[in-house]
């Protein structure tokens, strides 16, 4: 016998499955910090970019209790502001 055939599809399981999805995007931990006040030229950005990221790192890792080599900070330049991303691995 084929009981296969009688299986109906599931009615819903895409709306289930986009809020389930919701709730984990909404879960997780995600600020956004907003610094217009503070303006850097940008030679001596340059020249202490890797004391920045050390500093960053070492903040992200003591406030969400982590350890620093599970954060990654990268720098990207858009029409002309230095965008500082910050990736935090909690596994």
């Amino acid at each position: 016998m084929r009981f296969w055939f009688f299986r109906r599809k599931k009615k819903g399981s895409r709306e289930d499955a986009k809020k389930r999805l919701n709730t984990m995007i909404s879960t997780t931990r995600r600020e956004s910090l907003s610094m217009q006040n503070m303006v850097i030229p940008k030679e001596e950005f340059e020249k202490n970019s890797e004391v920045i990221k050390e500093r960053i790192a070492s903040w992200v890792s003591e406030t969400f209790n982590v350890d620093k080599s599970k954060v990654k900070v990268e720098f990207e330049e858009r029409e002309g502001h230095i965008i500082i991303i910050t990736n935090v691995l909690f596994h």
